[in-house]
């Protein structure tokens, strides 16, 4: 979906007035079709659901008006309404109060990681995680092991034992002796500090280190720099995604496709909702893009998505982010 046609969607959502009893019929329609079976959903299915106390003629007059409007449309001649993708996202965005969940979420890593393989296993849907900037990360020491001819090995662990690892030129005077100095002098660098803090403080410190090593600082600091920043993420459950789509074509999901939501969702806090045709990959008609920014310390990470077909229990995955604790003022 190009902007012009996002602008008409939203141009039509501000218009939009619904009745009440057309409201109520839609909601029916949206809550029977989202059940992870997306059968079209007939006038007589509705006119039985408990507290509707309608006919089906009258939920059948309220159900053309709504395809009038562009939320429903009949696939078939004589079959039942599904949604458009218009309807989908009018539903999301005017039924749920979207913003008011999971506002400036501040998860830690295991809960992202844990939260996005439940989603996937119990809803049978794919998320796409960035992971948080490793430049936040605390460490706790520092280790430099003599790797290859050419190589040292850095890592630089956490308090959880997980490291980062870096290979980095040897100096020229490489020895043993060189290689503790060195792995002593980065301890005092680094230790207790973030690795943002201790990229700054190693070239700040750069007149203390061991003269052998002084002359190979700026290009370790850089080479540190550059593999620290880079962009990672974690994708679960993509098979579930492949197993709905047309043909056999796999998508770029990863970092990539962030970008393109963030793009899309810049600025915007709690979840939000995009429709698979307003990115730029023209095999996700019909699928739906649950996402919610992180941060740490109030300063934003990455966002948390999920991909689902419309025909998914979208309502119980939901429900699933309305449960994460709201940060206090």
């Amino acid at each position: 979906m190009n902007s012009l046609e996002t602008r008409k969607f939203n141009l039509i959502y501000d218009v939009m007035k619904l009745s009440a009893r057309d409201k109520q019929v839609f909601s029916a329609v949206m809550s029977l079709y989202c059940n992870g079976e997306g059968h079209p959903v007939a006038s007589s299915k509705i006119a039985k659901l408990k507290g509707m106390a309608v006919c089906s003629a009258t939920v059948r007059n309220a159900m053309a008006r709504l395809e009038n409007q562009g939320l429903l449309f009949s696939p078939h001649t004589s079959a039942g309404r599904v949604p458009s993708d218009q309807g989908i996202k009018y539903w999301l965005q005017e039924y749920f109060g979207l913003e008011e969940i999971a506002p400036y979420w501040e998860p830690e890593r295991e809960q992202l990681t844990g939260f996005a393989h439940t989603l996937s296993q119990k809803y049978q849907v794919c998320c796409i995680v960035g992971l948080p900037q490793v430049s936040e990360q605390t460490i706790f020491r520092v280790e430099v092991l003599d790797f290859d001819r050419k190589h040292w090995l850095v890592l630089l662990i956490d308090r959880t034992g997980q490291s980062n690892n870096i290979l980095i030129n040897k100096p020229e005077s490489n020895s043993d002796p060189v290689r503790y100095q060195f792995a002593a002098w980065m301890n005092t660098v680094f230790s207790q500090q973030t690795l943002k803090e201790g990229l700054h403080r190693m070239r700040a410190m750069a007149k203390s280190a061991m003269a052998d090593c002084r002359g190979s600082l700026m290009q370790w600091s850089r080479e540190l720099s550059l593999q620290l920043g880079t962009d990672n993420s974690i994708v679960v459950g993509e098979r579930y995604l492949y197993n709905r789509l047309e043909g056999h074509n796999e998508l770029n999901l990863g970092v990539s496709f962030l970008h393109q939501v963030e793009d899309r969702l810049a600025l915007k806090n709690g979840l939000s909702v995009l429709l698979g045709s307003e990115l730029s990959y023209l095999n996700l008609e019909r699928f739906v893009v649950l996402s919610v920014p992180y941060f740490t310390a109030s300063e934003y990470q990455s966002r948390f998505c999920v991909i689902c077909p419309a025909d998914a229990p979208i309502e119980a995955i939901i429900s699933e982010f309305t449960q994460i604790p709201k940060k206090e003022a």
